[in-house]
């Protein structure tokens, strides 16, 4: 396994070039789609930090990534929308945080990747239907995805449908998960910290991944001014279902 410390020779600093990357990339994803960022630095992060080290290392470049994405898309925010997102999305983050050592994650894994694949089938099936889930269904849904999120990487896939299924779309989505985002990450490292599963060269890492992913919201931003709704629907889609297919490989090798 590559030291991120020792960057000296060509192939670690090929590593780190490939993290730089990854992490730029991610940052970009995510801010177009809302999510996937996770998912892209996990493959990349997983063989050489090792994958028990990934999901604390994640949380804190997350973070630093949610940052600039709510400085970049923070005057398109969908205040109401997120405090009954978050009311619920908080308590059961820190309950997944706090079992994050103790569950089962192949399954929760399987579980997820499942459900994300319906949610794109079942919503290409009604596809010109009006669908809400309604403040109810919003409050559930998000007690589910900070559960989620807390325990498992790109858990932030959960919060596309229950932001369609509020009603949001374009760079309303993008604004409103990100601050949905950086709350969960924020409320992940504390509980990591307070734990004792939070390392200092993982707090630095994840540092250092989050200040290469900054540039990616401000990229995003300029793109999705120009991505028509009806495109910047189809990646969405694309994303969780490939979301959903990762989860249900991962918890099929584990």
């Amino acid at each position: 396994m590559a030291d991120p410390a020792l960057l000296g020779s060509a192939v670690q600093v090929a590593t780190a070039l490939a993290v730089g990357t990854a992490a730029l990339v991610g940052s970009l994803l995510s801010a177009l789609t809302g999510s996937g960022g996770a998912i892209v630095l996990s493959l990349v992060l997983a063989p050489i930090i090792g994958v028990a080290s990934v999901v604390q290392t994640i949380s804190v470049a997350m973070l630093l990534s949610h940052v600039a994405r709510v400085g970049a898309f923070r005057t398109l925010i969908d205040w109401p929308v997120t405090r009954r997102i978050l009311s619920a999305a908080i308590p059961g983050c820190l309950a997944g945080a706090v079992l994050y050592t103790r569950l089962d994650e192949a399954a929760i894994g399987l579980v997820l990747g499942i459900f994300l694949i319906a949610v794109v089938v079942l919503k290409r099936l009604f596809a010109g239907r009006r669908f809400e889930i309604g403040p109810t269904g919003v409050l559930v849904a998000s007690a589910l995805f900070g559960f989620l999120s807390g325990t498992t990487i790109g858990g932030g896939l959960l919060m596309i449908p229950i932001l369609l299924g509020a009603g949001l779309a374009g760079a309303t989505l993008v604004a409103t998960d990100a601050i949905v985002g950086l709350t969960m990450h924020l409320t992940k490292t504390l509980v990591f910290g307070q734990a004792a599963v939070l390392t200092s060269a993982q707090v630095w890492l994840g540092a250092v991944i989050g200040l290469c992913m900054a540039p990616g919201a401000w990229i995003a931003r300029a793109l999705l001014a120009r991505i028509p709704l009806k495109v910047h629907t189809l990646l969405l889609d694309a994303i969780v279902a490939l979301g959903g297919v990762s989860f249900v490989v991962q918890a099929l090798r584990n």
